[in-house]
């Protein structure tokens, strides 16, 4: 696949593809859902709905993580900026 790391607007100023704009989104988002879902677990008194509940973030952790990696395959820079940090 070839991805462009930025497009042209308009007004011939660079902005990042959309691709890569929605891998980011879509990370905000599983992260706020972790967030919701380890909270509902905190809260529910059922274990069953419980262990759901734990299935499903264990799911939403997986999904981080893959978008994580498409991310530093959409944006070379921030690839190395990961690296460089998990080298720390």
């Amino acid at each position: 696949m070839d991805y462009n790391l930025f497009e042209k607007a308009e007004d011939g100023e660079l902005e990042p593809s959309m691709d890569l704009e929605m891998v980011r989104d879509d990370i905000v988002a599983e992260f706020k859902s972790i967030n919701e879902y380890e909270a509902q677990v905190d809260m529910l008194d059922n274990e069953d709905a419980a262990a759901v509940i734990e299935q499903i973030l264990e799911d939403k952790k997986t999904h981080v993580a893959k978008l994580i990696m498409l991310l530093t395959q959409l944006d070379p820079v921030q690839a190395d900026k990961l690296n460089n940090e998990l080298r720390q």
